[in-house]
């Protein structure tokens, strides 16, 4: 079992039964800390969590540094469905395509009034569409956000397997990994339909979740 604790105020963890027992012999938690693993609905006292008979001491309110984190997290939200995350992924299509087409017509332009061959304008054009669309994404999942624009339009974010914000690194490996997903006859989109975390290939690839408020 991963359980995570609520500790002046930041969600924590995972921490194994060992060590959150640890935790509590030294003092560094207490019972009457909020505590959530996978399977509860909600965060509540580690008492319960633990299904320990608390002291009278530990029935009193929890302190305020230790109330639950507003931070979004696996148990204050949903998985994302197949709809919703179309939806959002035909918006972010349209605006990934007019940043990506900007730079890469300046580009063209300018090369063009240079004499460059056509073919080498066409490669250049599409490396600058590429990059465009994976910083598009990558920067705005591994934002404060968690999502881009489509998914803010849809009220839908990524995470970690953990509810945590991801990384610059996994939110590029999940765009790269949407190239595997389209060119498989976009079975690796088709897939969150059907598993178990609604999870498409490539966010199994980056370890992401796709979750709803």
């Amino acid at each position: 079992m991963q359980i995570y604790v609520a500790r002046a105020g930041q969600q924590t963890g995972p921490f194994s039964l060992e060590e959150v027992r640890s935790m509590l012999d030294s003092g560094r938690i207490a019972l009457n800390n909020l505590a959530w693993h996978e399977g509860l609905e909600s965060w509540q006292p580690l008492d319960r969590v633990l299904n320990i008979t608390p002291s009278p001491l530990a029935n009193q309110p929890a302190p305020a540094s230790d109330a639950l984190p507003e931070a979004l997290s696996l148990s204050s939200s949903k998985p994302a469905s197949f709809g919703i995350r179309f939806v959002a992924h035909i918006v972010d299509c349209i605006i990934a395509n007019i940043l990506a087409f900007i730079p890469a017509f300046v580009i063209g332009f300018v090369l063009g009034l240079g004499g460059t061959p056509s073919d080498t304008i066409e490669i250049l054009g599409a490396v600058v569409g590429l990059l465009s669309a994976w910083l598009y994404y990558a920067l705005l999942e591994s934002s404060s956000k968690q999502a881009t624009i489509g998914k803010m339009i849809c009220g839908i974010f990524v995470t970690d397997l953990q509810g945590q914000r991801i990384s610059f690194g996994q939110a590029s490996g999940r765009y790269f990994g949407m190239i595997v997903s389209a060119i498989i006859l976009c079975i690796g989109f088709l897939m969150c339909i059907w598993t178990e975390k609604k999870q498409c290939l490539h966010d199994m690839m980056a370890g992401c979740l796709v979750r709803r408020k």
